[in-house]
């Protein structure tokens, strides 16, 4: 079986991301006897779609695979984490984690939203004009996927350059990957350790609660300079990567989407 883990590596910010991180790929692509794919260009120069929305096109360029893993660039491996591919049945076409909605740190992280609250798992794709089904499972992060590139290729890249329109709440790929592959019965939940958001953990448990209060007694001129010079939405105290540290060695992959310090080993 030929597998490999695509990464997309388009821009600066996520040429430097991959320099900060390529050594952890390559081991887990070793690890998992895969070959690092790394994408360093658009796939539709014409932008039919937006870039994020390009990852609907991954499977298409990674046709020659028999399976792949896609990672975000703000993501951390333990050393622990087990080979991802033996997560996918054989009768799967596409593996991801669900979105905790409707658990504790869901509602806490989103309570400052209402709309995000209120929205069940079917109206989340009705309101991204997709029509109801029975067969609907949940959400999805895009962070991280896995799928069999000869089974889905086709119908992901057909669906890319139709005319749907996902309206005001564009989720850009996540929404297509998520409601076609459930509705079609091709779709298998992933453990949530394989991605474990930082932005749940930090607002939406006891813990994090103490690490953002170890924020708040940072002079918020400092947090200001701090946020603008790196981009950074949190300021990197030590409790903040103890706290870190502490996902890493509990759980498989731990994402920093929402531009969180990634804090390694």
């Amino acid at each position: 079986m030929k597998k490999g883990i695509c990464v997309f590596v388009v821009g600066d910010k996520y040429k430097r991301l991959f320099e900060n991180n390529n050594v952890q790929l390559y081991q887990y692509a070793k690890k998992c006897s895969a070959e690092l794919i790394i994408l360093d260009r658009p796939l539709d120069n014409t932008f039919h779609r937006t870039l994020l929305a390009q990852k609907l096109l991954i499977p298409k360029f990674c046709i020659d695979f028999d399976i792949v893993l896609f990672l975000d660039l703000d993501i951390l491996i333990s050393e622990f984490s087990p080979d991802i591919f033996d997560y996918l049945p054989e009768d799967k076409y596409f593996g991801a984690v669900l979105d905790p909605r409707g658990k504790e740190e869901f509602i806490k992280t989103w309570q400052h939203i209402p709309r995000i609250l209120e929205e069940t798992t079917e109206k989340y794709f009705t309101d991204r004009n997709f029509e109801a089904n029975s067969n609907l499972e949940g959400s999805i992060n895009g962070g991280v996927f896995i799928f069999r590139p000869k089974k889905i290729a086709n119908f992901f890249e057909c669906y890319y350059y139709s005319n749907h329109n996902q309206g005001e709440l564009n989720s850009f790929e996540e929404t297509p990957f998520a409601y076609f592959s459930q509705v079609n019965n091709w779709f298998a939940p992933l453990p949530a350790s394989f991605n474990v958001q930082v932005l749940y953990k930090l607002k939406g448990t006891l813990e994090g609660i103490n690490v953002r209060k170890s924020e708040e007694r940072i002079p918020r001129c400092i947090r200001k300079w701090y946020y603008k010079k790196t981009n950074h939405c949190f300021y990197p105290t030590s409790i903040y990567k103890n706290f870190v540290r502490k996902l890493i060695e509990d759980n498989f992959f731990v994402h920093f989407a929402g531009n969180y310090p990634i804090i390694k080993r």
